[in-house]
């Protein structure tokens, strides 16, 4: 750890978004699926200056719980939601007989992360991950994250590509606001630029493993285990009072 990255630590924020219905809107048992967006910002209080975008997230949360108390059949969910690539990969390890979802009381599904090019290798993959397991962690849950290059999902490649936009601002009163595209903003040309697979693979891979995550046989998925977390935060809780003396 270093202070740098701690300052910025401190002042990250995770605004997250839910969008639930107590009725199914496209398949049969979809009421079970909770959805959620997320932003990361960095508060500039002592600039006065309002919150810098720092990336953004979505994930899902499946009340497999309440799917087994219901007769919910949830391959055929999984299969019904198969054109994103998190739960088409899903049902592929299930039909494989790799992991059974029954075997927990909810999954969470990370489908997307995406960071400022000034925010990476910066510990803030990290905070995110800190934030699902003191949020949504428990021993009868699983937190399952796709980890595929951002340019081979088609879904976000769409939406971050042709649709999103950002808006940034750098005065409390809006006046100097401006709204850029999330290509320009996340750098997304550049990875683009990247054609070579294996190395575009096996660094993203990296820092699933340097997160907690172990790949699911040889799929685009990967589980957490809490060790390493843990491990974080006991290390920042001794660091900050090392910080605090100082």
């Amino acid at each position: 750890m270093n202070r740098n990255d701690w300052n910025l630590w401190n002042n990250l924020t995770f605004k997250t978004l839910s969008y639930r219905k107590n009725f199914d809107i496209v398949s049969t048992n979809e009421n079970i699926i909770t959805l959620y967006d997320g932003m990361i910002s960095e508060i500039r209080l002592g600039e006065r200056k309002p919150p810098r975008p720092v990336g953004e997230y979505g994930f899902s949360v499946w009340n497999i719980d309440l799917a087994k108390k219901l007769g919910v059949d949830l391959e055929r969910l999984l299969k019904a939601h198969d054109s994103e690539n998190t739960y088409s990969e899903m049902y592929d390890v299930i039909k494989k007989n790799v992991i059974d979802v029954r075997d927990y009381k909810r999954i969470v599904f990370v489908h997307s992360f995406v960071l400022n090019k000034k925010y990476r290798k910066r510990g803030v993959t990290q905070e995110f991950i800190e934030t699902l397991y003191r949020d949504f962690y428990w021993e009868d849950t699983a937190i399952i994250m796709l980890v595929k290059p951002f340019q081979d999902n088609p879904i976000d490649a769409d939406f971050y590509f042709n649709r999103k936009k950002v808006v940034l601002r750098e005065s409390l009163d809006g006046v100097d606001s401006k709204i850029v595209s999330a290509t320009e903003y996340y750098s997304l040309n550049e990875l683009l630029k990247k054609q070579d697979t294996e190395i575009n693979e096996y660094k993203l891979f990296a820092l699933a493993n340097k997160c907690g995550f172990n790949r699911i046989n040889e799929s685009y998925l990967f589980i957490f285990s809490p060790e390493k977390t843990l491990e974080r935060l006991r290390k920042k809780l001794e660091y900050s009072q090392h910080v605090d003396i100082q």
